[in-house]
């Protein structure tokens, strides 16, 4: 078993992150409820005995209008002004990527990080999620491959390498890159991934694989234990989301990984290809920087062009001539190996993250007792104003997303009087997909594909699918448990948003927890409030015993992920502060679970009558014989 497949077991109960994230209280419950005068569906709930919902604000979902203005803007400040074919690239890829994959122009990213690649510089890229990273450093990879003589031949091995932190977004890059090599079919590209069969991987990599994408704990794997895997011609080595690759725990697999590829600094590259030294390239791209990916970049990177670094100066250089202030190479201290000047680098990258400016960022304040309720309402009003619409809803435990998945696939409510009782349906008539670390593989493949290419869905998900994934037309993140890093509400809300397209977040808070909002702002993010009227629900659970119990073990597994907030964050999100029976009422419950599991109850009793047993008895007093 990988190290990825035994972190999906142990994220049974806490998921890649930890919650936050509920919303307001008192100065909502005496919200004006008027059934008479409403003719929605939410509102015809609240004449029958199926669950009561709140109504939701008329404008929920239409971004202001400043959002147009922004999204606008964003568009601007994304793409560059050159074409893929000033950047150097194969004319037969430039048309590809055009008439094929939809690309018109490359991103500002694009355009600095493609010379660079193609240069053979080392690289370090800090950029915003969806900004088209992938297809930065991929279609350098295809259009060096297809130019090399003599031809690319699967019989050569792996030229390139790129590591990635999840299965899902292993899956995303390996379809990217087969449809960049579409016109150069010698080039085979493939991936290696936990959960998948060993044995059908082997036979892959024996055959051949020029372009491997893989997860950091398999490809350790058959580096150690695979024979037949030849990557003797290796050329590049890529870390993409890096900052997730080390926050997943991979740290010590990617050393070991550069150790057994001699591309750790300090280390000699004892690869050779007819007696001649190949060349090494390496390149790190990430959304965030911290002290992580800077260990990670002292030991992989030498010499490294910076991009996406505002404060650094301007590169020279022909491979830098389209980029501008983002770019700066950076010397090395030949002592020790280390950046010059990174400490700096990095003091700027932790204090700000850089979001799309046509990203409408929300937070809603609601009280335990009444987040589900508003969801629900979110929701039906989101798929009432448009039919095709997509959303990722964010929670922090996979018994968490195992029971709002049953409940947002499941529940039915009546639209008509009390006398239609009978008449029910689906309360949402779209798909609901499910993804955590828990779950399957194939169940994990399946879902990832099938929301890709719904056109109207709901995904309930833990964290994994934050990690760099792109799903086509989201438009809306509910943050229904908040991150437990600053960093990965960043990572969030990026699955909308992307390649200027216009994108919602909304975050859920409780009143206890706004200090979060501080905590956001000292990284440069700040959410407006959006307000709501409130009325509580609890109806659909009670109804069935599975759904009960998916929901007690949601609770107990919610609170105890609340407990696991480290550092600072530990002051905010405090167990004590919270009113346990609203967060039982939060889950649908209307009594709270007990937080101590039966198996401990049994055993503590057991331990009571042992102590009894083995307690001396009292002895009476016999008389004596005389």
């Amino acid at each position: 078993m990988g190290k990825g497949d035994r972190r999906g077991l142990r994220g049974r109960r806490r998921d890649a992150s930890r919650p936050i994230g509920r919303t307001g209280e008192e100065e909502v419950s005496a919200a004006v409820w008027s059934m008479e005068t409403s003719s929605s569906p939410v509102a015809a709930i609240l004449s029958s005995p199926s669950p009561l919902l709140p109504v939701m604000p008329k404008n929920l979902g239409k971004p202001p209008p400043a959002a147009a203005a922004a999204q606008e803007e964003g568009r601007e400040e994304l793409f560059a002004s050159c074409s893929f074919a000033d950047l150097g690239l194969h004319p037969n890829l430039c048309a590809h990527l055009q008439d094929k994959m939809g690309f018109q122009a490359p991103t500002r990213i694009q355009a600095q990080a493609i010379p660079v690649a193609m240069s053979g510089q080392h690289m370090l890229v800090k950029a915003a999620t969806g900004t088209g990273k992938t297809l930065a450093y991929l279609a350098p990879i295809v259009h060096l491959l297809q130019m090399r003589e003599p031809c690319v031949d699967r019989t050569h091995g792996t030229f390139a390498l790129v590591l990635v932190p999840t299965r899902e977004l292993c899956l995303q890059v390996y379809g990217i890159a087969q449809q960049l090599v579409h016109r150069f079919h010698w080039i085979v590209p493939g991936f290696v991934m936990g959960g998948e069969n060993r044995a059908k991987e082997k036979a892959r990599l024996r055959k051949g694989i020029s372009i491997l994408i893989a997860t950091p704990g398999r490809l350790l794997d058959h580096l150690q234990h695979t024979a037949s895997f030849v990557y003797s011609n290796l050329r590049w080595i890529v870390f993409d989301e890096a900052d997730s690759i080390l926050e997943l725990g991979f740290g010590k697999a990617v050393e070991d990984i550069l150790e057994h590829l001699g591309s750790r600094n300090g280390a000699p590259d004892q690869n050779k290809n007819k007696g001649e030294h190949i060349r090494r390239q390496n390149l790190l791209l990430s959304a965030t920087l911290n002290e992580k990916v800077n260990r990670l970049a002292k030991i992989s990177l030498k010499n490294p062009v910076m991009i996406g670094l505002d404060d650094q100066k301007k590169p020279s250089g022909k491979s830098n001539t389209l980029g501008n202030s983002h770019t700066s190479l950076l010397s090395y201290d030949e002592e020790d190996g280390i950046l010059e000047k990174q400490n700096d680098v990095l003091e700027h990258a932790v204090d700000d993250f850089k979001l799309p400016a046509q990203l409408v960022q929300r937070y809603v304040k609601v009280s335990c007792g009444s987040r589900l309720a508003v969801l629900l309402s979110i929701l039906k009003s989101l798929f009432e104003r448009q039919i095709s619409q997509k959303v990722v809803i964010f929670l922090s435990t996979c018994d968490s997303v195992d029971f709002h998945h049953t409940v947002l696939s499941q529940l039915e409510w009546s639209s008509g009087p009390q006398l239609d009782m009978d008449k029910k349906q689906k309360f949402l008539s779209c798909k609901v997909f499910r993804l955590h670390g828990s779950m399957e593989q194939d169940d994990r493949k399946k879902s990832f594909l099938g929301f890709g290419s719904e056109k109207s869905a709901i995904l309930v998900s833990t964290d994994v699918a934050a990690r760099g994934l792109d799903f086509p037309k989201v438009k809306y993140i509910i943050q229904y448990d908040s991150p437990g890093e600053a960093s990965e509400y960043v990572h969030r809300v990026g699955r909308t948003a992307r390649i200027g397209e216009k994108g919602e977040a909304l975050l859920f808070l409780q009143p206890i927890e706004l200090d979060y909002l501080k905590d956001l702002e000292s990284h440069g993010v700040s959410l407006t409030e959006y307000p709501f009227q409130k009325r509580s629900l609890e109806g659909f659970v009670a109804a069935e015993e599975a759904t009960k119990k998916l929901a007690r073990d949601a609770f107990c597994s919610w609170v105890r992920a609340y407990t696991a907030h480290r550092g600072e964050l530990k002051k905010i999100f405090m167990v004590k502060k919270l009113h346990l029976g609203h967060v039982a009422r939060s889950f649908g419950l209307k009594e709270q679970p007990s937080l101590v599991g039966r198996s401990h109850q049994v055993q503590l009793k057991k331990r009571k009558k042992e102590q009894k047993r083995k307690q001396p008895a009292k002895r009476r007093k016999l008389p004596s014989k005389k």
